[in-house]
């Protein structure tokens, strides 16, 4: 066929589905037609849509800017210092993880009932968020995120502070090498973490030692959930981030950035709602997981392995069938 019918029967169409406005646009031979949008989607979409219009239409301007910050940015001492990304990665945990416990907290007032309409699971069990006591914490040490957090930041400090060796470019990244490394760096991590995720549920032992702690709570996830790590899976974790950034030697701009992304998008992932305006509803369908599908694999335990993406989970399928026997062996 030719190219315009091309673009009117396949590219238009779908462009159209993408940002809410072709639900119902020309038959459709594939698949079952896709539900309503919420109208704050659609609008999210056109608007990005748009946005994404402006940004290459006044790159240069962008990139200009860009500049103009770096230049201000890389002579800064916080900066400077070789520990600045896993301070700033920590330190962002904070904001949504605040956010969604007052959430959560409000969702159980009678003004804010309404926010139960998006919870993924329909509970009123908050216990993840039950601050432990002092004699729950000497019973068993493990519960405690603090130690976990320490022997996380504190070597790399001490590391960082000996042996500095950061070396800041002069030159800022373009816009489009910024969202470029970016996205790429979500992508690999998701792919690095799928294959490591996969091999602890498929592994009975490194389950038990090294990932169960994650699973702890499963009535239904909440977003402290997404630091509810033992001490090895927060350094398998981590490691995938950093395999990714030196593979593609991306720029310290780009890595500081992606750490917030990447923090605020884990916590999402876990937080228990499922609001209009998250990334997975704003992106073309079936790309995304988000924490609907993550509080699946939370509820199954063997299939839902990738914790962004969705392609390598649908192409490799659980590691067996969902069956209430399966579900209790995880």
């Amino acid at each position: 066929c030719s190219s315009t019918t091309f673009m009117k029967t396949s590219v238009l169409p779908n462009c159209l589905e993408w940002m809410g406005a072709g639900v119902g646009v020309g038959p459709r031979s594939w698949g079952p037609k896709a539900p309503e949008l919420p109208l704050t989607t659609r609008l999210l979409r056109i608007i990005l849509g748009l946005t994404a219009v402006a940004i290459l239409a006044c790159h240069s301007t962008i990139d200009g800017s860009l500049q103009a910050l770096w230049e201000w940015l890389r002579v800064q001492p916080f900066f400077k210092h070789d520990s600045f990304e896993p301070i700033i990665a920590t330190l962002a945990f904070f904001p949504p993880l605040i956010s969604f416990y007052l959430l959560d907290m409000y969702s159980c007032t009678t003004k804010g009932r309404w926010l139960t309409t998006y919870h993924v699971r329909k509970s009123d069990d908050f216990t993840a968020w039950r601050v432990l006591s002092w004699d729950e914490l000497k019973a068993d040490p493990s519960k405690s995120r603090i130690p976990v957090l320490l022997g996380y930041i504190l070597p790399l400090l001490a590391f960082d502070t000996i042996y500095p060796r950061r070396r800041l470019p002069l030159e800022a990244p373009t816009i489009g090498r910024l969202v470029g490394e970016i996205a790429l760096l979500l992508v690999i991590y998701d792919a690095l973490f799928f294959a490591v995720h996969r091999t602890l549920h498929a592994v009975p032992t490194l389950y038990r030692t090294v990932h169960k702690k994650h699973h702890f709570n499963t009535r239904a996830t909440r977003a402290n959930d997404a630091v509810r790590l033992t001490f090895s899976e927060e350094v398998l974790d981590v490691g995938c981030s950093i395999v990714g950034v030196n593979l593609i030697k991306a720029h310290p701009l780009s890595r500081a950035i992606y750490n917030v992304i990447i923090v605020y998008l884990l916590v999402e992932l876990h937080c228990g709602f499922d609001f209009p305006w998250m990334l997975h509803n704003l992106a073309p369908r079936g790309w995304m997981g988000g924490p609907r599908r993550h509080d699946q694999h939370h509820a199954h335990g063997r299939h839902y392995f990738q914790k962004f993406f969705c392609y390598l989970d649908d192409f490799a399928g659980p590691l067996r069938p969902f069956t209430p026997a399966a579900a209790k062996a995880s």
